[in-house]
């Protein structure tokens, strides 16, 4: 009959193991002899009761114990005592040169990402910190719902502004600004582009941006501006830029008469230029910047408020949403709301759609958290590995040290201490590589512009503070093991490097080390087939030998017949834009005998615009070339869907309201790509207005392509124009157009090389240490006549192993995200994951980790027995 278990468990739990042999032999010496002289169930109630006194002893003395002797009194931590804790970590890692370089390149390619993610949260959030007024400046955002999608805005209605400022209480000052000013300044020397923002005259008094020079006079009237030293000097080299005139592509001659300091980096507003909002509203009147009437006008216009100190947010916000909805929009399907965003919380902050400067959202920057958790959890495991897989040679040393008295405490600070100073050597390597990768990581990610990784010293702090926090997480699972390691066990146990498959922890570390890095592979390759793929889809037109020629507000018609002259120019159309590029504008169409409007997408072109480019009729013309083309449109298929029309000739002669105006459908043309691959083909038309065209399209057949160029650029000159010609072939703004691929292979391909990285270390080190713990049986085995590839065998069977069920364990996971949650929702039309992807990635794997098994392997193998035995 044996004790009860759960007793006996108690008891082995909570009492060292230097105490718990004596407390159990005492408490089964007990129980036996209560067996002779009473019933089962009273010995084992008093076994029980035995148990738990003996424990509440127990926690008596320990208290004593730590009364007399506490862990961290003054007494027990002395900077001797510290001192030496440093002296033997030091001698610990100079003895195991090859395990420490290993912990050390592993913890700092794991840190350097780490040290990237903390210096661009440290700017960021610096972010208009620099404004004095900028606990109390606001922006007013909208929260747009229709039948189709709900959205949250950074912008809002201009009109607003009128309610604000003379029926709403509370409110200090309010700014309107358009980030529409996007011009040219024409220069005897061609254009040079400049961007800025329409704003009101008080923008300056409610946002910091010193004026160095000159006055905001520009800010009162319609024909001044603003601009930046930096814009200054691009425009008129080192001359004073004051009372200079320049002429503004669609805005005509403005004076300069203030020169601004440049803007801080670590601002969510970057600007060249400033100019009065008249211009703006003017530019809108004339339909040269859209509609002010239209439904996306509150899409052009942000407005910011300057508040008291302590101000009734709520009571602003429901002024603003008790507004009538006729008095700032005519979409009958819209429903918005509007609330106030402090300018802290702009940058970082809430995803919202049009976002003026920077978008660093949160969603954004969980996304590198994760990802750089997901590269120095890794390289933490690595450490946390081989010290245990170390932990039986050092077996002896930590049985000496608690036999000599060392208590727990001092064996786990002694290990804490070891593990910090190996961080802190690897941090020093981490801000080598921090510095090495700085500038390619800009380079990948957009709004690199907007960040300066340029360490400060607080940021230094956080790095050093960063150091101490990986060292004391990393460390705690080694230290806990080897100071809890009983010390008569630990003197008589033996080093073995068969024990390897024991460890269940260390094993799984291994698989998910190389799990995480196949993802990163799978990533890369999955990818750059979407790349191929993209390039190689079919458009539903004809894109090879089109090159489009950029008007910039130059006459269509005397251009055409310019180019027309040319004889390897077959054909020519023209259109407002650039299919298969860009989006085009969306509008509102209603058909007459219907209630409900429908969104649809629109791109004026001319006659020749479809045979142009090869687009297929189905049922109809194109436009004819007379006044009556204005009224009227060419849908596609998608469009008949949306109105539930059967066949394409059932479409034709019917009429469309759009813009309060009435078309008629001449055509239908079948479905194609309008816009880019990421988005499903949905309601589209043409239409023709001579007004609208930006673009020449110019179909060429030439064996000379450059001396074809060459004369379209001196026709060009010859119509007098003095902008610099600009023209691109079809095929390379398709291919442009997905250029996004290269930034997300680069991204794939730098967190899958740290992740390869780390993963290869820490394998490189689990088989240097298995290989040398059995070279004692590789000796035997090559005595015995076994050969050199079975020893490498026997030896490397066990990491392939577990790389094969990484595999396995990461394939369903990765092809869920990438297939899943990636190209089914973020590119409508992808080629789905298959067998090529997957066995690419196995391969660069496989190849990768066999490659630092078999370096260690094959070495041993092939050793010499007589030195392997001595070895022992």
């Amino acid at each position: 009959m044996k004790p009860p278990r759960l007793a006996t468990r108690l008891l082995e739990w909570y009492c060292d193991n230097a105490f718990v042999e004596d407390l159990l032999g005492d408490a089964e010496e007990s129980f036996r002899r209560d067996l002779t002289r009473m019933p089962v169930w009273k010995a084992r109630l008093n076994y029980w009761r035995h148990s738990l006194s003996l424990l509440f002893s127990y926690a008596i003395k320990k208290r004593k114990q730590s009364a007399a002797f506490p862990p961290f009194s003054a007494s027990s931590i002395q900077p001797d005592m510290i001192k030496n804790y440093f002296v033997v970590a030091t001698r610990s890692l100079v003895k195991h040169k090859f395990f420490t370089i290993i912990n050390v390149l592993g913890l700092a390619v794991g840190m350097s990402i780490s040290l990237l993610l903390i210096a661009m949260l440290s700017f960021l959030w610096t972010y208009d910190n620099f404004h004095s007024n900028k606990d109390r400046i606001y922006r007013v955002i909208t929260h747009a719902d229709n039948k189709q999608w709900s959205y949250d805005f950074a912008s809002a209605p201009s009109i607003l502004s009128d309610k604000l400022q003379h029926q709403a209480t509370g409110i200090n000052e309010v700014v309107r600004v358009s980030s529409q000013l996007s011009a040219n300044v024409i220069d005897k020397n061609g254009e040079i582009p400049i961007r800025g923002y329409f704003v009101d005259p008080n923008f300056l008094q409610v946002f910091s941006f010193p004026l160095i020079k000159g006055n905001s006079d520009g800010l009162h009237n319609k024909r001044g501006i603003l601009i930046t030293k930096k814009a200054a000097v691009k425009l008129f080299d080192k001359e004073d830029p004051i009372g200079k005139t320049i002429e503004l592509n669609g805005i005509g001659l403005v004076e300069v008469t203030g020169l601004l300091q440049d803007i801080p980096k670590n601002s969510h507003m970057q600007f060249e230029a400033l100019a009065s909002y008249e211009i703006f509203q003017e530019l809108e009147q004339n339909h040269k910047i859209g509609n002010p009437e239209d439904i996306w006008a509150y899409r052009r216009s942000y407005v910011y408020l300057l508040l008291p100190q302590n101000p009734d947010t709520k009571k602003i916000e429901n002024f603003l949403n008790e507004i009538p909805k006729s008095y700032y929009s005519s979409d009958e399907n819209l429903s918005a709301s509007f609330s106030l965003q402090p300018l802290k919380d702009i940058v970082p902050g809430p995803d919202l759609y049009d976002n003026i400067g920077p978008d660093w959202g949160y969603a954004s920057l969980a996304i590198f958290m994760i990802l750089t958790a997901l590269i120095l959890l890794p390289a933490c495991f690595n450490y946390a590995n081989i010290s245990i897989s170390r932990a039986l040679k050092r077996m002896k040393e930590i049985g000496l040290r608690k036999t000599m008295g060392g208590q727990r405490h001092q064996i786990f600070s002694q290990f804490i201490i070891e593990t910090v100073l190996i961080t802190m050597i690897a941090l020093g390597f981490a801000y080598y590589i921090f510095f090495l990768v700085r500038g390619e990581f800009l380079s990948m990610i957009v709004s690199s512009e907007t960040l300066d990784l340029n360490p400060d010293f607080r940021t230094l702090i956080f790095f050093i503070g960063f150091a101490l926090i990986v060292g004391l997480i990393t460390g705690i699972v080694p230290a806990v093991y080897f100071s809890k390691l009983n010390p008569i066990q630990a003197l008589k146990t033996q080093p073995t490097g068969k024990g390897f498959g024991k460890f269940n922890l260390r094993k799984a570390l291994i698989v998910s080390q190389f799990a995480l890095s196949f993802g990163f592979i799978m990533g890369v390759v999955v990818v750059l087939n979407q790349y191929r793929y993209s390039l190689n889809h079919d458009f539903g037109f004809n894109k090879e030998n089109i090159l489009d020629v950029e008007l910039q507000g130059a006459s269509p018609q005397v251009m055409k017949n310019e180019l027309s002259r040319l004889s390897d120019v077959q054909s020519i159309s023209m259109s407002s834009g650039i299919i298969g590029v860009s989006s085009p504008d969306n509008v509102w169409v209603k058909n007459v005998s219907q209630s409900d409007s429908v969104e649809v997408a629109q791109l004026f072109v001319d006659s020749q615009y479809l045979p142009n480019v090869n687009l297929s009729l189905l049922a109809g013309k194109s436009f004819p070339d007379d006044s009556l083309s204005k009224k009227c449109i060419i849908v596609n298929e998608e469009f008949l869907k949306a109105y539930k029309l059967t066949a394409p000739a059932n479409a034709l002669g019917l009429t469309f309201t759009l813009d309060k105006n009435e078309f008629v459908v001449i055509g239908v043309v079948k479905n194609f790509h309008y816009t880019d691959l990421r988005e499903p083909i949905k309601a589209f038309f043409f239409r023709f207005d001579p007004s609208r065209f930006g673009y020449l399209n110019l179909k060429i057949s030439s064996q000379d392509m450059a001396g074809t160029l060459t004369a379209i650029e001196a026709a060009w000159k010859k119509t007098g124009s003095e902008k610099k010609f600009m023209a691109r072939f079809f095929n390379e703004e398709i291919k442009d157009a997905y250029s996004f691929y290269f930034a997300m292979v680069k991204i794939c391909g730098f967190l899958g090389f740290l992740a390869i990285s780390i993963s290869c270390l820490g394998l490189l080190g689990m088989v240097v240490f298995t290989v040398e713990n059995r070279m004692k049986e590789v000796g035997v085995r090559k005595v015995m006549g076994a050969s050199a590839w079975s020893i490498t065998l026997v030896l490397s069977k066990d990491f392939v192993k577990l790389m094969i069920i990484a595999v396995l364990i990461a394939i369903p996971p990765a092809y869920f995200f990438f297939e899943k949650l990636y190209l089914q929702t973020q590119q409508f039309y992808h080629v789905s994951i298959g067998v090529f992807e997957i066995t690419i990635s196995l391969a660069v794997m496989l190849i990768l980790g066999l490659g630092t098994i078999l370096s260690q392997t094959l070495k041993a193998a092939n050793a010499n027995p007589v030195d392997t035995l001595r070895y022992e």
